[in-house]
């Protein structure tokens, strides 16, 4: 099988990759050229934004399977669906669970759960996507699969509530600083591992009952924020100090940060992956989140560059923990005057 993977380095893709490589895929990586691809890939030099630039890396090539895991707006979409129209015998679009109904009306969700995200554009685009190309599907016969993960985490990155892909919130825990935990911290969220990712998405290729249909892929590795954060604080070897701080404050705050928990990580999530199991019978969670985090803070450790600290994040941190102080120290001065009043 010829497999094309759009963005083969990233976080989840990688792990892909390797995983497609393992099974015998003839894989190509379509890639700007910034990082080094899976061994045994082929590198495929081009901008995935940039229409002529890959239509150029991919003259005169068909494939019997791409994997985009680098469109997020639809008029990407819509370009993918031209270039790739009878090229190809299966285009899979990596989409997101955050496009799932905001806020839920069950924390079990499948693939029958409305489509609604009313708080995160990123989510928003991620609908219009999906849309353009079923209806590619319904009247072109564009041959596209839909896959849904939700917050998937390799050995490069350390999952936590405000962000997993730089070392900010292990930081401040080893320096022995706030973190934030969004709400009680009690919710439940899914983590999957990007090795377990890989093999639910290996096996959807080539199959036709695939082609029109919509997956989620995620494990059922639960835990609560607290849990979760505490798990990462194990790995580092210290304790967390867990400041929790709504939601909704979070947004009043940061904005962007708060499209990202009101869109997403605010509510509990548990996802029903009966469809995908029906397919991919072999499909299951083999890395706990314990061993998981191991692995990705080993790996940090490794080489000090990797432990650098995103100075912008750690501001934006920094900057709603003192608003939360600062508003939990008026609320503590209104009720000691509410008191005196009585």
């Amino acid at each position: 099988m010829r497999v094309l993977i759009i963005g083969g380095t990233g976080n989840i893709s990688s792990d892909f990759a390797a995983t497609a490589i393992a099974r015998g895929m003839e894989v190509y990586i379509l890639t700007r050229g910034n990082s080094v691809p899976s061994a045994g890939a082929a590198a495929l030099i081009a901008d995935a934004g940039d229409p002529a630039s890959v239509a150029q890396a991919t003259r005169g090539m068909n494939f019997d399977a791409v994997v985009d895991f680098l469109c997020y707006q639809p008029e990407r979409a819509a370009e993918a669906i031209d270039s790739f129209l009878g090229r190809t015998g299966q285009y899979v679009f990596i989409s997101s669970a955050s496009v799932y109904e905001k806020p839920p009306r069950s924390h079990v969700i499948d693939e029958k759960t409305p489509l609604c995200n009313p708080f995160w554009p990123y989510a928003r685009d991620k609908i219009a996507c999906e849309r353009l190309f079923m209806g590619a599907f319904h009247d072109r016969g564009f041959p596209v699969t839909i896959v849904r993960p939700s917050h998937t985490y390799g050995h490069s990155w350390i999952p936590t509530a405000f962000v997993s892909s730089d070392f900010t919130v292990a930081a401040r825990m080893l320096e022995g600083r706030e973190i934030i935990v969004p709400g009680d911290g009690q919710s439940l969220w899914t983590l999957t591992h990007a090795r377990d990712f890989a093999v639910g998405l290996a096996g959807l290729l080539g199959r036709p009952e695939a082609l029109g249909e919509a997956f989620t892929i995620t494990g059922d590795d639960v835990h609560t924020w607290d849990a979760i954060h505490r798990i990462v604080a194990d790995a580092l070897g210290v304790e967390a100090r867990i400041v929790h701080i709504p939601s909704e404050f979070i947004a009043a705050v940061d904005a962007a940060m708060g499209e990202r928990l009101l869109g997403d990580k605010a509510y509990s999530s548990l996802f029903d992956c009966s469809k995908l199991r029906r397919l991919v019978p072999d499909f299951r969670t083999t890395i706990p989140l314990a061993r998981g985090v191991e692995e990705s803070v080993a790996w940090r450790f490794a080489e000090p560059a990797r432990m650098a600290v995103n100075g912008d994040m750690d501001e934006r941190i920094k900057r709603i923990l003192s608003a939360w102080h600062k508003a939990m120290a008026m609320s503590r001065g209104m009720a000691t005057v509410d008191q005196r009043s009585v």
